[in-house]
């Protein structure tokens, strides 16, 4: 099939790996507000401010980031799935999909002419649903890993500069 999700399992790990960095992030956090209370009760002023909302931007960003990812994965899997439900009606009409168009399987066929025209209509015009779905998701993904990708460079900025 044309549309394979690509590799989900991997991209759910990275998804998953991702998450699991901002939680040992958000727990660096945690010890720096301790670290902070303490400072605040013997009256000196608190190092950590910077180095904890660096942490906690780059926490949630990549939290969101990993969220996305897994959200890609289960959107591809259940794409795919739909592609696939379409299989036996292509195979009783000696159909299949080539790219993003379904069409007529090379060979002789028994499939009359007209029931075949019919049918290879019906599952374009589903072939055609799913994609536009897939291509609507898509582009929300690009959209927005790039504008993680602006926030995390930008943290990362502030992070080499101590502003």
């Amino acid at each position: 099939m044309s549309l394979s999700p690509g590799d989900t399992g991997s991209t759910s790990a990275l998804g998953g790996a991702l998450r699991t960095q901002a939680n040992q992030l958000a727990d660096l956090v945690i010890d720096l507000d301790a670290a902070a209370r303490r400072a605040a009760r013997t009256g000196t002023p608190d190092p950590t401010g910077h180095e904890r909302d660096l942490l906690t931007r780059t926490a949630t960003e990549l939290d969101r980031v990993g969220g996305l990812l897994q959200w890609w994965t289960t959107a591809a899997v259940e794409q795919a799935a739909r592609v696939r439900a379409l299989e036996p009606a292509l195979t009783r009409c000696d159909l299949v999909i080539d790219g993003q168009l379904v069409v007529e399987r090379s060979g002789p066929t028994r499939v009359e002419p007209v029931a075949r025209l019919a049918e290879r209509e019906r599952l374009q015009e589903l072939l055609n649903r799913v994609t536009a779905v897939r291509s609507r998701e898509l582009g929300r993904l690009r959209r927005e890993l790039e504008t993680s990708g602006t926030t995390l460079a930008a943290l990362s900025d502030r992070a080499r500069s101590g502003a």
